[in-house]
């Protein structure tokens, strides 16, 4: 029941900061400096990779402000996420088939996991509908973002106990 009412709530939090910052289609402001700065780009602002002919006007699309000139490619990689990341420190350690199995009845959505075996999960998703949308043929398009629960635990290079015995020595050289 804990994990139900988590959950709901996690969803509607995520509901928020799609509807706050994301599905937002801000358009990019230019000043006359970010016009010649754009003319005069040699190179990439993102790889450092020489321009050539595929050079786009590369902007923050939560910001609106232009960040440089870039690849076109270069440019897409580096949009905001669709996802946003719930961490759990050991969550692999603990029961989360329990959330698995309340992900399925909190909302619709795909579930994706992340096994080491049936009851432990490395990274587990779920993707939300937040709208939708019709394409210029008509077609509906579901605008979608993902939670994505991952283990802290699985990413560190050592025991938290440890890192926390580190921290004298760390803020002593600050």
């Amino acid at each position: 029941m804990i994990f139900h009412k988590y959950l709901l709530r996690l969803e509607t939090d995520l509901k928020k900061i799609y509807e706050t910052f994301l599905n937002v289609n801000k358009k990019m402001i230019m000043t006359a400096e970010d016009l010649i700065a754009y003319e005069k780009a040699t190179h990439c602002h993102i790889c450092d990779g020489v321009l050539g002919k595929d050079r786009v006007r590369g902007h923050c699309y939560l910001m609106e402000n232009f960040r440089g000139t870039a690849h076109g490619q270069c440019n897409l990689d580096f949009q905001v996420p669709k996802f946003i990341p719930v961490v759990f420190h050991n969550l692999s350690g603990y029961d989360a088939h329990l959330f698995i199995k309340n992900l399925g009845t909190s909302s619709k959505g795909k579930i994706r996991c992340l096994p080491t075996n049936d009851e432990k999960y490395i990274s587990f998703s779920k993707d939300n509908v937040m709208s939708t949308s019709k394409n210029k043929d008509g077609k509906i398009f579901e605008n979608k973002l993902e939670i994505r629960f991952i283990d802290s635990f699985r990413f560190m290079l050592t025991f938290l106990a440890k890192l926390v015995d580190n921290l004298p020595k760390m803020i002593s050289r600050i």
